[in-house]
């Protein structure tokens, strides 16, 4: 008897667990968005930032004198950027590489620069082009990869950083992207450019 009592204790717990985490599933709600659209959830620096900034700062760097001047010096040749370090100076973790590949995209789909492979994988380029240097001598692949690899004329660095006024529950949150374009061979700064983000937030849970 006990026994039995006992087998439907057990059951009436392992129910009543399985009911309680169906019912905390349940409450889990996932749509699909346009990955274009603003949005925020802590009021943090995401996507939306990087993606407007970029739209900002790389429009006004292509205006610029520096660039007819660099075509006109060079037989209309586009110039080849390379983007640097991108500086974190704000409190909070931000993924530099989603803002590097929003300056990446709209400098090479504007049709008006050429784009060179930044430091994180030139060191995979260059095994592949020792590869199919190799190859080459076999006739393996085209010959031309031994001609060797062009450098960049220009570096872009730059700098996020923000300026929180917080009370309480409620926060003003000041961002400022300033980049600039440095001419690899003078070290003259050719351009400087600044975008701001200003988020206004309440029901903070949490400290900037």
């Amino acid at each position: 008897m006990d026994t039995r009592r006992n087998r439907s204790t057990v059951a009436a717990i392992v129910a009543l667990t399985l009911a309680a985490l169906l019912t905390a599933g349940c409450g889990t709600k996932v749509e699909n968005v346009d990955p274009t659209t603003e949005g925020y959830v802590s009021g943090r620096w995401n996507d939306s930032d990087a993606q407007a900034t970029a739209e900002i700062l790389i429009p006004d760097c292509l205006e610029k004198p520096w660039l007819p001047e660099f075509r006109g010096a060079h037989d209309q040749a586009r110039p080849r950027i390379v983007i640097g370090d991108i500086e974190n100076n704000t409190s909070e973790h931000i993924s530099k590489d989603v803002f590097m590949n929003e300056l990446q995209r709209v400098l090479i789909n504007s049709g008006l620069v050429r784009f060179v492979a930044d430091e994180g994988i030139r060191a995979d380029l260059m095994r592949e082009v020792e590869w199919q240097s190799e190859m080459a001598k076999g006739g393996g692949v085209a010959g031309d990869v031994s001609s060797g690899v062009s450098g960049a004329d220009f570096m872009m660095l730059g700098t996020i950083s923000s300026v929180v006024d917080q009370a309480g529950s409620k926060a003003i949150v000041f961002y400022q992207v300033d980049l600039s374009l440095i001419d690899l061979r003078s070290w003259e700064k050719v351009w400087i450019g600044s975008a701001k983000r200003k988020h206004l937030v309440s029901g903070a849970k949490t400290r900037f």
